[in-house]
């Protein structure tokens, strides 16, 4: 009887464990998903073998205002760049741009920014096969 009990008590602390551990787990997944980039800034990286930009969009606010559009450097491969912009914490359209050889633009992808978050965006790939990434 004594044995079963110890049994018992060894199993049950076990998925008390594990229960603990997949916790842990899952909170840590949470919080490297979040945003590196402080709040309030966006940034983009090219990160392929072409040039690129960022264009951020007005946004309405409502009442007939909006929120002022910018537009970042041209970033070479390898080049990051990174600025405070408020959206007054609405949602602005976000557009990615890539510059071929000849200096013609491509569309790297798209996105939104909140600066109640920060948006960090990567150019990657070729210019034949552009890609983004988000963080």
């Amino acid at each position: 009887m004594g044995v079963k009990n110890a049994v018992k008590r060894v199993v049950v602390g076990l998925g008390a464990t594990g229960l603990l551990s997949g916790a842990l787990l899952t909170g840590t997944v949470a919080t490297a998903s979040a945003s590196t980039i402080p709040k309030g800034h966006i940034q983009i990286c090219a990160q392929g073998n072409y040039s690129a930009y960022v264009e951020v969009h007005p946004a309405e606010l409502g009442g007939g205002m909006t929120t002022v559009g910018m537009s970042s450097t041209v970033q070479r491969p390898g080049n990051c760049w990174i600025h405070r912009l408020s959206t007054h914490g609405v949602d602005a359209p976000v557009d990615v741009w890539g510059i071929r050889p000849d200096g013609s633009t491509f569309h790297v992808g798209a996105a939104s920014y909140n600066s109640k978050d920060g948006l960090g965006l990567g150019a990657q790939g070729t210019v034949s096969r552009p890609t983004m990434a988000k963080w």
